[in-house]
């Protein structure tokens, strides 16, 4: 049997630089990250790219940095929605026809990998996982872990018009007008005190 290698580069970025960019935004390498980068390599292989495309990231774990640094859609410019689902799985879509292409780490694949299937399904009998060893699978068989399927939203996820902002009677901050007559923190909902 031959031995399994290592790709040279995902989502048409080198895999050094992938590396590099992936300390740096995450702060360390971690299976995560890794298992993100093929599924943002397996969805943008089979979904043409264009100047519209975002990106639905269904946990928070992970994976919003893998879209980040391999692709335009970050949160800081509005192109990533990022649902609290705890699904690992991402789609990337054209905003403007809302279709593109979902990918996720299979199960049935990832149980087939016992080192995989120990970082990613938790078994109570899996013990300490090295995720060195993990990552080192995983850019040995990652591609073969991801599937994906073309999908279709029924909506866009963020909407493209300007939001009305005015000051909050309260606190002289500005907020969205839709909060109400003030904003969300003024009306008892803020995560701080002061």
């Amino acid at each position: 049997m031959a031995a399994k290698t290592w790709p040279d580069s995902l989502a048409g970025m080198d895999l050094d630089e992938f590396l590099h960019r992936a300390e740096d935004l995450h702060g360390h390498l971690s299976p995560g990250v890794v298992a993100g980068a093929f599924m943002v390599d397996r969805a943008s292989r089979e979904h043409v790219p264009g100047e519209y495309l975002n990106a639905v990231v269904e946990t928070v774990v992970c994976l919003p940095d893998a879209v980040q640094i391999l692709t335009p859609c970050s949160l800081g410019n509005g192109f990533m929605q990022v649902l609290d689902w705890g699904k690992f799985a991402i789609t990337l879509y054209d905003r403007m026809t809302l279709r593109g292409v979902r990918a996720w780490l299979d199960p049935a694949a990832v149980k087939g990998n016992q080192i995989v299937a120990g970082w990613y399904l938790r078994p109570p009998d899996a013990g300490k996982v090295d995720k060195e060893v993990v990552i080192r699978e995983l850019f040995s068989c990652g591609r073969e872990l991801v599937k994906s399927a073309p999908v279709k939203l029924g909506a866009a996820l963020k909407s493209t018009e300007k939001v009305p902002t005015g000051l909050c009677p309260v606190c002289g901050e500005s907020y969205p007008l839709r909060q109400g007559p003030s904003c969300l923190a003024c009306q008892g909902q803020g995560y701080y005190r002061l």
